[in-house]
């Protein structure tokens, strides 16, 4: 189940933004990291090799470059905040909205 199915069955109202058209600004992303532990975990599974080595704001500085090289999708919901959909993703929302 994709994440924009999972929301919608549970009547969720949702603020969506194509990160590739949108890409999110540097201060946008230093809030992010904040919340999510640091900047690598805003970083794309499959980018991350291309990320390693990068200081915190360099990572936010390249991940401001191009959308597609953050985690999607990006859920906030009551302060937490959640990034991508796997199973953990899912569950953590599941707890969150419960």
């Amino acid at each position: 189940m994709k994440a924009r199915e999972f929301l919608a069955r549970r009547k969720l109202a949702v603020e969506e933004r194509n990160l590739i058209k949108q890409p999110l600004s540097a201060a946008e992303l230093r809030a992010l990291a904040k919340k999510a532990g640091g900047a690598e975990q805003l970083v794309a599974p499959k980018r991350r090799a291309e990320a390693e080595g990068l200081s915190a704001e360099k990572l936010i500085a390249w991940l401001a470059e191009d959308g597609a090289r953050v985690r999607r999708p990006i859920i906030e919901s009551g302060g937490e905040l959640t990034l991508g959909f796997a199973a953990d993703a899912q569950e953590k929302l599941q707890r969150l909205l419960a």
